[in-house]
């Protein structure tokens, strides 16, 4: 066996341990708010989501910085982002938003279409990611992203759903979410930045901006931030089909006009 491809099995089976602990930490703090879904603390529950989303960014973000990538923290991740935003959320569902008064085959239905199609798009990005070369999108709206528009709703609106019409809508949302999520769709990569990079004044102050509102107003901006995040793949991939659609249309009109 030649040297490089020794070197390549012992990096692979390296376990780092900043990034991973954190993945931990994520994976810990997801199943906090399965606990906190069982016991009617649905707020609570939705807080959990959230700190383990802040775990999930970091331990990227510091692999990246301290250059510390491997399979295992890939699988590792994969996995605790199964429990804290597939698993945790869909118990969310269950409990806050379906159930009503008594549970039935509908709550179930509904609640597991969400966390199927996390688990398949979490399946999909670990075949695609070996071979990305281009990070700045994801293919299909991300699974921390679509649990996290549910954690927002249910932190603006803690008390359980029991008016049939509100469940509804939700069933409708989780269906859009769970389309999304397994669609082939661009959305942007916004953790996917150097922070060695210089940025000008305009970048700097809109961070300032996105900071003091998450401070000052954290609920109402994690509902409209990920409200509009969920809504730019498709707007974005409409436009893109529109403006193709106009070029096409304006090549044919001109090779009719040359002929």
């Amino acid at each position: 066996m030649g040297r490089s491809k020794k070197e390549k099995i012992m990096k692979q089976r390296k376990i780092f341990f900043l990034p991973n602990l954190l993945t931990l930490i994520n994976f810990f703090f997801g199943y906090l708010s399965i606990l906190a879904s069982f016991h009617g603390k649905y707020f609570t529950a939705a807080l959990w989501i959230i700190m383990a989303a802040v775990l999930d960014a970091s331990d990227g973000i510091v692999a990246r910085l301290i250059k510390t990538h491997s399979d295992f923290g890939v699988q590792l991740d994969s996995l605790a982002d199964a429990v804290s935003f597939g698993v945790a959320p869909s118990i969310l569902l269950y409990f806050w938003g379906f159930r009503l008064t008594s549970p039935s085959r509908i709550d179930i239905f509904f609640s597991f279409i969400f966390l199927s199609a996390a688990i398949l798009r979490l399946a999909r990005y670990n075949v695609l990611q070996k071979n990305m070369t281009d990070r700045k999108f994801y293919t299909g709206l991300t699974v921390p992203s679509a649990s996290l528009l549910i954690v927002a709703i249910v932190l603006n609106y803690p008390e359980p759903i029991t008016v049939k019409s509100y469940a509804f809508s939700l069933a409708i949302l989780v269906i859009i979410l769970s389309f999304f999520m397994v669609s082939t769709i661009k959305y942007r990569n916004f953790l996917n930045f150097n922070f060695h990079r210089r940025i000008d004044l305009k970048t700097a102050f809109f961070i300032a901006i996105i900071f003091s509102s998450l401070i000052l107003y954290p609920r109402i901006f994690l509902l409209i931030y990920f409200t509009i995040y969920v809504l730019s793949g498709p707007s974005i991939h409409l436009f893109n089909l529109l403006k193709k659609k106009t070029k096409k249309k304006a090549a044919e009109n001109k090779g009719r006009f040359a002929g």
